[in-house]
């Protein structure tokens, strides 16, 4: 845990009773929502929070390259990028360093804390939070009023436009309130970056392939969703995996297009091919449907047909993933 170091040195901290500002809120941070093209809540957050373009995070960390699955439980969580190779990467193409703070906090680290949760907001570069109001999805912790205190929190499952208002009991855990604090680092090698993003994408190839084969094969298990009960968990289960895999897929679209300025020795033919390619898998997964989970998505789910032109579906994304990878791989040789 240690001191909860912040953003500046100890020196330079005003005592908390000498602030003239006992309250702010970062309202310029717009409220987070799903279905918006910024479906993966880490690079979201970590973009909001850092003014940083959510299309460079996910390319730059690979997670707009790569496919994963639970294929024991579908538990689509395990679709966005969690695993914290990726994180970092990601955190070092926004130019800062995570640095987490779980709760449970004892009294005096809640005076650490608050200090750093104003310090960090004063900055403008307000702690990622995972888990708040217990679903294990990251958000913003955008204000704070001394009084209480009261914390102000973005989420993705806020009613309204308005950040929410949480206390001490909002952080529970490392899984239920964990904070993340955000240290300024060095400005990133975009360059770099971009070779790191797609090596690591490269890298992730056959795994990503399996999870997408998996996906695939199961939905031609007819027997496995006979039950209409877990049929109906699935079909859920199945939209959001989809929602994640198209806005992976067009985020490493519209990085690589983004990307093609960048070397000196052009391998920009290559990397607009593997566009290409990752835009069409793009389009194949959204004909399986996207938008707002409902009654209708359930019941195609459970119609056998329907399962089957989805799996189908799902063997296009494979197939054009396969070629922007040799296109992928062909750029990467001829970058210096």
């Amino acid at each position: 845990m240690g001191d909860a170091p912040g953003l500046h040195a100890p020196e330079a901290r005003l005592p908390r009773e000498r602030r003239l500002t006992k309250r702010r809120i970062l309202k310029e941070i717009a409220p987070l929502r799903f279905g918006e093209g910024h479906d993966c809540t880490f690079p979201a957050a970590l973009a909001a929070a850092t003014k940083t373009d959510y299309d460079w995070l996910m390319g730059s960390s690979a997670a707009a390259f790569t496919a994963t699955i639970d294929e024991t439980g579908w538990d689509p969580l395990a679709a966005t990028p969690r695993d914290s190779d990726t994180l970092r990467r990601a955190a070092r193409a926004a130019g800062v360093r995570l640095d987490p703070e779980p709760p449970p906090y004892d009294e005096e680290m809640r005076e650490l804390i608050l200090d750093r949760v104003m310090e960090a907001v004063d900055a403008q570069l307000p702690p990622l939070v995972f888990g708040l109001g217990g679903t294990p999805e990251y958000g913003l912790v955008v204000g704070f009023d001394q009084e209480g205190p009261t914390f102000f929190a973005r989420t993705f499952f806020d009613k309204g436009d308005d950040p929410r208002r949480v206390g001490w009991d909002a952080f529970e855990s490392e899984d239920r309130g964990g904070l993340v604090f955000l240290d300024k680092g060095a400005a990133p090698d975009r360059a770099n970056a971009v070779r790191e993003g797609i090596d690591a994408g490269l890298t992730a190839g056959d795994a990503s392939d399996r999870a997408l084969a998996s996906w695939s094969g199961a939905l031609r298990e007819d027997a496995r969703w006979s039950d209409a009960k877990h049929a109906g968990t699935a079909a859920f289960a199945d939209h959001a995996m989809r929602a994640v895999l198209v806005d992976k897929r067009r985020a490493a679209a519209r990085f690589l297009r983004g990307a093609r300025g960048m070397f000196a020795n052009a391998p920009g033919g290559d990397l607009l091919r593997a566009a290409e390619s990752y835009g069409y898998a793009a389009e194949s997964a959204a004909k399986g449907g996207v938008g707002e989970f409902d009654g209708g998505v359930a019941m195609r789910f459970l119609d056998v047909g329907h399962r089957r032109a989805w799996a189908k579906n799902l063997d296009a994304v494979r197939e054009n993933d396969r070629e922007a990878r040799e296109a992928l791989a062909a750029a990467r040789r001829s970058m210096r």
